[in-house]
């Protein structure tokens, strides 16, 4: 099975981005930030016995998340969801990503002035990593 990936910022489907990257194949590992809108392009992105991690179930514009008969099908990923741990588990895994040096795909940087316009953005499910409003 291929090494977990990242997707990088410039794709819009990375279902079928990662597909590509590792010669249609998928993914080990999928951590799905954006739940209901992306949940069923991490399945099709995923090895056949790849892993998901679900953060997200829900969001304003869906109580929860559905995937396709199509989709899940052609799959035999385990989804797993994942809660918030302790303050000392957000510790060791702040000093993970920053010694792998992680960092968030960005969509879209908005002024403080621009805060109805960046709900909009992110509402409307447009948004393809975070929706970032600068303070100051």
């Amino acid at each position: 099975m291929p090494p977990a990936q990242r997707f990088p910022g410039e794709g819009r489907r990375p279902g079928g981005q990662v597909g590509g990257d590792t010669g249609r194949h998928g993914t080990s590992l999928v951590v799905e930030t954006n739940g209901p809108d992306t949940v069923e392009q991490s399945v099709r992105a995923t090895a056949l016995y790849g892993q998901i991690v679900l953060l997200v179930t829900g969001n304003p514009r869906r109580r929860g998340i559905e995937i396709s008969h199509a989709a899940y099908a052609g799959s035999l990923a385990t989804i797993r969801r994942v809660f918030v741990g302790s303050r000392a588990h957000f510790a060791s895994m702040d000093r993970a990503l920053e010694l792998h040096g992680t960092r968030p795909v960005l969509d879209r940087v908005f002024g403080f002035d621009q805060v109805r316009e960046a709900f909009r953005h992110y509402e409307s499910g447009a948004a393809f990593g975070k929706a970032v409003i600068r303070v100051g």
